[in-house]
């Protein structure tokens, strides 16, 4: 079975291998809000196969508050009419939206057919709950949805915000320079964090909300004086769109572990905040939780830097720009005794290792 989300992020729900319905409920910013005895069914193919031993859902979601207490609005859950889950109380006081999973006995499931999941608020809720987020998969498949999502997620990846900023102590934000990014690293995931500097000085951090709908950080000028800051997005759509192409760095990289430097994916950057100077670092944590951090050379041409993908250790990171003198395709071809002493040099390394691991093989059977 594929996987199955949807995003109520949008107007429109984004939705992969599933198809969405709503009664009582609206659109409100970043999320779905759901009235008393509201409900949403997704529907979604399983193949003539089946499924294998379970489905596991997982619903990402908020009840608003009542005041200062916490909200009301318990929660049903059925698949195909058959209930999963009743009169369930989201937890977390209505501050974060909170993800609780739940299993779909294989049994529940009509094979080669459309089946439904539902989910229904009370009808005696008295307050709203905000519906984020749907994914659904086999149990073998951990985590597919997701990465199904975040990969629709980058297929928009070209971002632009409305920034404000305030200065310490002050009551009221000013206008600031609109952002306007894109960065692809290969991990097929959306930002999570961006920090960047310039060779002015000026810099800022900033962290971006889950739904990408805002972000909010810190920046200095380059005169050192810093500010609150805070973005709204106004647009989003498929890279490059009509970005300026000035704005845009594309590098082939290079991944260092074992000893010596490893070819690696290709490294798009578009960062355009209103600065004139040229950037110097650009550091990032995107969705999936792998990051990375870039020293840029004088002219942006190059950089030096480490990464890291999410449940692996950090190793060296280097690159350069694709549209330099230096791209590959601009080397002069390597003669018969520069080849022969790579040769050799891989030959080496790889004993090394070899050696290294016999070693420590030996050692553990101490």
């Amino acid at each position: 079975m594929q996987p199955v989300f949807v995003d109520f992020s949008t107007a429109v729900p984004r939705a992969g291998n599933a198809v969405v319905s709503t009664e009582r409920a609206g659109f409100a910013r970043d999320h779905l809000a759901l009235d008393a005895g509201a409900t949403v069914t997704v529907e979604f193919e399983v193949p003539p196969e089946g499924v294998t031993d379970e489905l596991t859902v997982k619903v990402r979601a908020l009840v608003s508050k009542l005041g200062a207490r916490p909200g009301f609005a318990p929660l049903d859950v059925a698949v195909n009419s058959k209930a999963i889950a009743g009169d369930y109380r989201i937890p977390g006081g209505g501050d974060i939206p909170q993800q609780f999973v739940l299993a779909v006995p294989a049994e529940l499931l009509v094979p080669g057919e459309t089946n439904s999941l539902t989910l229904r608020t009370s009808a005696d809720a008295r307050s709203h709950l905000w519906l984020y987020r749907v994914l659904a998969e086999p149990v073998w498949d951990r985590d597919g949805a997701e990465r199904a999502w975040l990969a629709d997620s980058a297929g928009r990846s070209l971002l632009t915000y409305r920034t404000d900023r305030r200065a310490p102590g002050a009551q009221e934000w000013e206008p600031a320079a609109p952002w306007r990014l894109h960065l692809d690293s290969g991990e097929g995931a959306m930002p999570a964090r961006i920090d960047w500097r310039v060779r002015s000085g000026a810099e800022a951090s900033v962290e971006f909300a889950l739904e990408l709908t805002t972000f909010y950080g810190h920046t200095r000028d380059a005169d050192g004086r810093w500010y609150e800051l805070r973005g709204t997005l106004t647009d989003r759509r498929a890279f490059p769109g009509d970005c300026d192409p000035a704005a845009t760095r594309t590098f082939s990289t290079e991944a260092g572990w074992g000893g010596r430097w490893h070819p690696g994916g290709p490294l798009t950057i578009h960062l355009a905040v209103g600065e004139e100077t040229p950037f110097e670092r650009i550091a990032w944590t995107d969705q999936r939780a792998c990051s990375a951090s870039i020293g840029l050379s004088g002219d942006g041409s190059s950089f030096l830097g480490w990464s890291q993908r999410v449940n692996e250790g950090p190793v060296g990171y280097r690159g350069e720009s694709t549209e330099a003198g230096a791209a590959a395709g601009d080397r002069p071809e390597p003669g018969p005794l520069s080849e022969e002493l790579d040769r050799f040099g891989r030959a080496v390394a790889d004993l090394a290792d070899a050696a290294v691991k016999s070693l420590g093989s030996f050692l553990r059977r101490l």
